[in-house]
């Protein structure tokens, strides 16, 4: 009988300590959550436009508009709740969440209102960066809309993840998905965490169009988080900066991050580093003389998502090799 409650006791308190784990992580029921205008239970949310939404039980035909959305979603709720993602969480070139948009059949351009309404939503879910005009259209037609901020750092990933979580009733997913992410933050920083300043590698990160990652951007905290120091916030070169040769020579990087999404059939990766190598002028940078150009895998270096902390290690990893070994 005493081993029996000791049992009952011991697994009680395993139960407490993971809610409370839960809760710590950011996805504790928020105060603006609260039961609807209507008094008939359910629960109401606030948007990042003000907006009051109302929900009688949890939306079961939810619509993405964003790549965002798409990635959270696709780890948050059961698929058949899911009547549509946007057509990028197909491109497993950019989508971290490819293999599981297989299991949603519905795909919507933002835009397209048509296409949005085809869907039946009880939930749209929206980013900031969406035409206003549309948000508006979709309003009138009667539909569920909440728009929210598009995360820049990795503590702003995390809210918008519980706040997504709050919109659809899944706070416990939600906070698995941010524990989730600690662990892999602790993993990083137990191996690079105290690298001193001083000896932080230099990076610079390319597209296609220049150098990235001015200050306040999602990569400039993917840096802060890879313990490197990022030579684009560090000389404050506006975001996508016209790249020229004397650009990259007077930065000197130690290592050079260059895409490896392939978006259209006229930009080729493989063929950016080869030129970057063979280049006469590059001679003397760092990265260059030391072939240290490398391709991280954008589908986490782009995510405004959970999926961010595997570019920290990516580009950890790609600094420190000597650190993960």
């Amino acid at each position: 009988m005493i081993a029996k409650c000791r049992y009952l006791l011991k697994a009680a308190v395993l139960v407490v300590s993971t809610a409370a784990v839960l809760f710590m992580a950011g996805c504790g029921k928020p105060p603006e959550i609260e039961t609807p205008a209507s008094g008939r239970g359910g629960y109401s949310v606030v948007d990042a436009t003000k907006t009051r939404l109302d929900f009688e039980h949890k939306p079961q035909r939810i619509v993405s508009l964003g790549l965002s959305a798409d990635e959270v979603l696709l780890d948050m709720v059961e698929p058949d709740r899911i009547a549509a993602l946007t057509y990028l969480a197909d491109d497993a070139g950019i989508s971290p969440a490819a293999d599981k948009a297989v299991r949603v059949k519905g795909r919507v351009q933002s835009g397209s209102l048509e296409s949005v309404l085809a869907q039946k939503p009880d939930l749209v879910l929206v980013p900031n960066w969406t035409d206003f005009n549309f948000v508006e259209l979709l309003r009138g037609a009667g539909v569920n809309v909440y728009v929210y901020k598009t995360p820049t750092t990795v503590k702003e990933i995390k809210q918008t993840i519980c706040e997504l979580s709050n919109v659809v009733d899944e706070r416990v997913a939600g906070g698995k998905i941010v524990a989730g992410m600690e662990k892999e933050l602790a993993f990083v920083r137990a191996r690079v965490g105290n690298i001193a300043p001083e000896e932080h590698i230099s990076v610079m990160a390319l597209s296609y169009m220049g150098p990235f990652g001015a200050k306040g951007t999602t990569f400039a905290d993917i840096c802060n988080y890879a313990e490197v120091k990022n030579v684009v916030a560090e000389y404050d070169l506006p975001p996508n900066a016209a790249f020229s040769e004397e650009t990259l020579i007077r930065l000197n990087p130690d290592l050079l991050v260059i895409p490896s999404w392939k978006y259209d059939n006229e930009q080729d990766p493989s063929k950016m580093r080869e030129e970057i190598l063979q280049n006469r002028a590059y001679q003397s940078v760092n990265a260059v003389k030391n072939k240290r150009v490398v391709q991280l895998r954008d589908t986490y270096l782009y995510s405004t998502t959970h999926y961010i902390v595997y570019a920290i290690r990516d580009l950890a990893e790609a600094a420190y090799p000597e650190k993960f070994n």
